[in-house]
């Protein structure tokens, strides 16, 4: 059985980051760039890219970090649809999904290992109004920006903002891979995952720690994770994410 892993919920902690790097002409996800992005204030242009220094970061969740073992025998998800857009983690970059999208600002919050940096949307429907962050590790994601992972929320008598604006039909339904999204029942989440990492209160973690192969000693380790909030035996809240790292 592999050993607990412990990292907050964004971060990767420092003594596992001075060991990570960016392998070249690589099969394996991209990986923390031992070079750190410097912002400015005031902001800065990148050809492509809209960077904002201000907006609705991600929603936090009450675990600084992860001190349970990782059970599951497969990562409980891999990407997010968006329509036929697939957004696959540490493949698909923040620029792609803005550029896909045809709308949205990338955000940024935080210095160096403790950044990230997000596109944010709404998706307004007949059932329900729903925040959704496509996030970027500041360091994992790399100077693209690769996407790590995404967090997303019923939004109670919520309407799409200037930073976080609707989606358009194209881009819907959201689904992750593994078929679940906002609003699934607690039945569907035992059938398709079975029993959770970890269990508090409403919260539910499904935790998967593996290999992978690259040029790194014993291969890169690969951190795979679905947190869900229930109320009243359904999702509200999930965050799904990778990361990988030496």
């Amino acid at each position: 059985m592999p050993e607990p892993y412990y990292f907050a919920w964004h971060v990767i902690p420092p003594d596992r980051r001075k060991r990570s790097r960016w392998p070249a002409n690589s099969d394996v996800c991209p990986l923390m760039n031992r070079q750190r992005l410097h912002f400015i204030a005031l902001g800065f242009l990148i050809p492509g890219a809209v960077i904002a220094f201000a907006g609705t970061p991600p929603p936090t969740t009450p675990f600084d970090a992860i001190t349970w073992r990782a059970t599951m025998n497969r990562k409980p998800s891999r990407a997010i649809k968006m329509g036929s857009f697939h957004v696959r983690f540490e493949k698909t970059t923040l620029d792609d999904v803005r550029k896909t999208v045809g709308i949205g600002d990338i955000a940024h919050q935080g210095d160096a290992g403790a950044s990230i940096n997000w596109v944010c949307y709404t998706n307004v429907n007949q059932a329900r109004v729903e925040r959704i962050w496509i996030i970027s590790d500041g360091e994992m994601g790399g100077p693209e920006r690769r996407v790590t992972g995404i967090s997303a929320e019923i939004l109670p008598n919520g309407i799409a903002t200037t930073d976080c604006p609707a989606l358009h039909a194209g881009m819907k339904p959201l689904v992750l891979d593994s078929g679940l999204w906002i609003g699934a029942s607690g039945s569907f989440i035992d059938t398709r995952f079975g029993a959770p990492s970890y269990h508090q209160g409403p919260w539910i973690s499904f935790d998967y720690q593996g290999k992978a192969k690259g040029r790194c000693e014993g291969g890169f380790n690969v951190l795979n994770d679905l947190l869900l909030r229930l109320e009243n035996g359904r999702v509200s809240f999930l965050h799904a994410r990778q990361l990988t790292s030496c």
